[in-house]
């Protein structure tokens, strides 16, 4: 087994899911998917790994922050989401991702893909920032 600690593993995890996500937006097209899905698993492979080294303090911290974090900022992305869906908010988020998903032959993507993907993103990233508050929150009360 490795010497890693919890915590290497989820900064190795971390850089090389975004480091694979820009190359993914980089190359675009079918092989940029294939890269995102790379990303995915390499998140995942590399979590598990750092779930393997952390003891049963941790892991509680990481399962009551997921649970109730991951909620609290799902209801909270809900909350925001008129805000969110303003023109001025909105537009630009699209016309980005629009740039972003067209072919590198100059096609475009289909209409919907951006605002799909948008709101999976928008989702994910609220259950994230509920992790993390609650993660933090937990490392402070409880230490």
């Amino acid at each position: 087994m490795s010497r890693f600690s919890a915590r290497s593993w989820r900064i190795l995890a971390a850089l090389g899911f975004w480091a694979l996500i820009a190359l993914a937006i980089i190359v675009r097209g079918t092989a940029g998917l294939f890269i995102a899905y790379a990303a995915g698993a390499w998140l995942a492979a590399f979590s598990l790994l750092a779930w393997k080294r952390q003891d049963e303090f941790e892991r509680a911290a990481q399962k009551f922050s997921w649970v109730f974090g991951g909620l609290f900022g799902l209801l909270a992305s809900l909350a925001l989401l008129p805000v969110v869906t303003q023109p001025g908010i909105i537009s630009p988020l699209l016309g980005w991702l629009t740039a972003s998903l067209t072919a590198p032959d100059g096609s475009p993507p289909d209409p919907a893909a951006p605002a799909i993907l948008l709101g999976a993103v928008y989702i994910a990233l609220g259950q994230l920032v509920g992790f993390l508050v609650c993660w933090v929150g937990w490392h402070v009360t409880k230490r």
